[in-house]
Protein backbone atom coordinates (compact mmCIF):
# COMPACT_ATOMS: atom_id res chain seq x y z
CA UNK A 1 0.00 0.00 0.00
CA UNK A 2 1.22 3.50 -0.87
CA UNK A 3 1.58 6.11 1.81
CA UNK A 4 -0.82 9.04 1.45
CA UNK A 5 1.84 11.58 0.49
CA UNK A 6 3.14 9.62 -2.48
CA UNK A 7 -0.43 8.89 -3.60
CA UNK A 8 -1.31 12.60 -3.36
CA UNK A 9 1.80 13.46 -5.37
CA UNK A 10 0.84 10.94 -8.05
CA UNK A 11 -2.69 12.33 -8.23
CA UNK A 12 -1.40 15.89 -8.64
CA UNK A 13 1.09 14.77 -11.27
CA UNK A 14 -1.69 13.07 -13.28
CA UNK A 15 -4.17 15.94 -12.80
CA UNK A 16 -5.01 17.48 -16.20
CA UNK A 17 -5.12 20.91 -14.56
CA UNK A 18 -1.86 22.81 -14.38
CA UNK A 19 -0.55 23.34 -10.86
CA UNK A 20 2.04 25.85 -9.81
CA UNK A 21 3.15 26.65 -6.26
CA UNK A 22 4.84 30.00 -5.65
CA UNK A 23 6.43 31.83 -2.74
CA UNK A 24 5.58 35.38 -1.66
CA UNK A 25 7.77 36.80 -4.44
CA UNK A 26 6.00 34.72 -7.11
CA UNK A 27 9.00 32.42 -7.51
CA UNK A 28 8.01 28.92 -8.59
CA UNK A 29 8.54 26.32 -5.89
CA UNK A 30 6.75 23.38 -7.53
CA UNK A 31 4.65 22.56 -10.60
CA UNK A 32 3.15 19.59 -12.39
CA UNK A 33 3.43 18.36 -15.99
CA UNK A 34 0.03 19.77 -16.93
CA UNK A 35 1.31 23.27 -16.05
CA UNK A 36 4.09 22.81 -18.60
CA UNK A 37 1.69 21.37 -21.17
CA UNK A 38 -1.01 24.04 -20.85
CA UNK A 39 1.48 26.88 -21.29
CA UNK A 40 3.74 25.08 -23.83
CA UNK A 41 6.79 25.25 -21.58
CA UNK A 42 9.60 22.91 -22.51
CA UNK A 43 10.22 20.39 -19.70
CA UNK A 44 13.96 21.00 -20.02
CA UNK A 45 13.47 24.69 -19.19
CA UNK A 46 14.62 25.54 -15.65
CA UNK A 47 11.67 27.11 -13.89
CA UNK A 48 12.11 26.35 -10.20
CA UNK A 49 13.07 29.62 -8.51
CA UNK A 50 11.96 31.72 -11.50
CA UNK A 51 9.16 34.28 -11.36
CA UNK A 52 5.93 32.70 -12.63
CA UNK A 53 5.06 35.81 -14.69
CA UNK A 54 8.49 35.68 -16.37
CA UNK A 55 8.07 31.98 -17.20
CA UNK A 56 4.61 32.59 -18.64
CA UNK A 57 5.94 35.66 -20.50
CA UNK A 58 3.11 37.88 -19.29
CA UNK A 59 1.72 39.21 -16.05
CA UNK A 60 -0.68 36.45 -15.01
CA UNK A 61 -0.56 37.52 -11.37
CA UNK A 62 -0.39 41.29 -10.82
CA UNK A 63 0.77 40.95 -7.20
CA UNK A 64 2.18 38.40 -4.80
CA UNK A 65 -1.20 37.56 -3.24
CA UNK A 66 -2.39 35.25 -6.00
CA UNK A 67 -5.42 34.19 -3.93
CA UNK A 68 -7.08 37.47 -5.01
CA UNK A 69 -7.23 35.98 -8.50
CA UNK A 70 -9.30 32.96 -7.42
CA UNK A 71 -11.91 32.11 -10.04
CA UNK A 72 -10.68 34.68 -12.56
CA UNK A 73 -10.41 33.64 -16.20
CA UNK A 74 -7.07 34.56 -17.68
CA UNK A 75 -5.97 34.62 -21.30
CA UNK A 76 -2.46 33.38 -22.05
CA UNK A 77 -1.35 35.42 -25.06
CA UNK A 78 1.45 33.10 -26.20
CA UNK A 79 -0.72 29.98 -26.44
CA UNK A 80 -4.10 31.65 -26.93
CA UNK A 81 -5.54 29.51 -24.15
CA UNK A 82 -8.09 30.60 -21.58
CA UNK A 83 -7.59 29.27 -18.07
CA UNK A 84 -9.56 29.65 -14.89
CA UNK A 85 -7.30 30.27 -11.90
CA UNK A 86 -8.22 28.30 -8.78
CA UNK A 87 -5.93 29.75 -6.13
CA UNK A 88 -5.34 29.02 -2.48
CA UNK A 89 -2.72 29.66 0.16
CA UNK A 90 -0.65 27.07 1.98
CA UNK A 91 -0.44 28.91 5.29
CA UNK A 92 1.94 26.70 7.22
CA UNK A 93 4.44 26.90 4.35
CA UNK A 94 3.90 30.61 3.50
CA UNK A 95 3.23 29.58 -0.10
CA UNK A 96 0.38 29.98 -2.56
CA UNK A 97 -0.81 27.59 -5.22
CA UNK A 98 -2.85 27.85 -8.37
CA UNK A 99 -4.60 25.19 -10.39
CA UNK A 100 -5.02 26.40 -13.96
CA UNK A 101 -8.15 24.83 -15.44
CA UNK A 102 -8.00 24.93 -19.23
CA UNK A 103 -11.40 26.28 -20.35
CA UNK A 104 -10.37 27.24 -23.88
CA UNK A 105 -12.86 24.95 -25.63
CA UNK A 106 -15.81 25.93 -23.44
CA UNK A 107 -14.83 29.61 -23.74
CA UNK A 108 -14.84 29.40 -27.54
CA UNK A 109 -18.08 27.39 -27.54
CA UNK A 110 -19.71 30.01 -25.32
CA UNK A 111 -18.45 32.74 -27.63
CA UNK A 112 -19.81 30.89 -30.71
CA UNK A 113 -23.17 30.46 -29.00
CA UNK A 114 -23.27 34.17 -28.17
CA UNK A 115 -22.46 35.04 -31.80
CA UNK A 116 -25.20 32.68 -33.00
CA UNK A 117 -27.69 34.34 -30.62
CA UNK A 118 -26.67 37.78 -31.86
CA UNK A 119 -27.03 36.70 -35.49
CA UNK A 120 -30.42 35.12 -34.77
CA UNK A 121 -31.63 38.34 -33.16
CA UNK A 122 -30.41 40.35 -36.18
CA UNK A 123 -32.17 37.97 -38.58
CA UNK A 124 -35.39 38.08 -36.52
CA UNK A 125 -35.27 41.89 -36.60
CA UNK A 126 -34.74 41.80 -40.37
CA UNK A 127 -37.79 39.53 -40.76
CA UNK A 128 -39.86 41.88 -38.59
CA UNK A 129 -38.68 44.91 -40.57
CA UNK A 130 -39.46 43.17 -43.87
CA UNK A 131 -42.93 42.11 -42.67
CA UNK A 132 -43.66 45.68 -41.59
CA UNK A 133 -42.50 47.03 -44.95
CA UNK A 134 -44.67 44.51 -46.83
CA UNK A 135 -47.66 45.28 -44.60
CA UNK A 136 -47.21 49.01 -45.25
CA UNK A 137 -46.96 48.41 -49.01
CA UNK A 138 -50.12 46.27 -48.94
CA UNK A 139 -51.92 48.89 -46.89
CA UNK A 140 -50.79 51.57 -49.31
CA UNK A 141 -51.99 49.56 -52.31
CA UNK A 142 -55.29 48.81 -50.60
CA UNK A 143 -55.68 52.48 -49.81
CA UNK A 144 -54.99 53.45 -53.43
CA UNK A 145 -57.38 50.87 -54.87
CA UNK A 146 -60.04 51.79 -52.32
CA UNK A 147 -59.69 55.46 -53.22
CA UNK A 148 -59.84 54.66 -56.95
CA UNK A 149 -62.91 52.46 -56.37
CA UNK A 150 -64.56 55.21 -54.37
CA UNK A 151 -63.93 57.79 -57.10
CA UNK A 152 -65.23 55.42 -59.78
CA UNK A 153 -68.33 54.51 -57.76
CA UNK A 154 -69.04 58.17 -56.94
CA UNK A 155 -68.76 59.03 -60.65
CA UNK A 156 -71.08 56.12 -61.47
CA UNK A 157 -73.56 57.29 -58.82
CA UNK A 158 -73.42 60.83 -60.22
CA UNK A 159 -74.11 59.51 -63.72
CA UNK A 160 -77.06 57.47 -62.45
CA UNK A 161 -78.41 60.45 -60.52
CA UNK A 162 -78.18 62.59 -63.66
CA UNK A 163 -79.97 59.95 -65.69
CA UNK A 164 -82.73 59.81 -63.09
CA UNK A 165 -83.35 63.54 -63.57
CA UNK A 166 -83.89 63.12 -67.25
Amino acid sequence: MLNSKSLAEKIIEKDPNGLVVVDDELRIVQFNKAFLSIFNIMPTHKIIGENVNDILMQEIFPNSDITKDNGIVKHHHKTGKFVKAVTFSIDDEDLSACFFVNITDSFHNKRKLQLMKTETIKKAQAVIDNQMRVAQEIASLLGETTAESKVTLLQLMDILKEEGEI
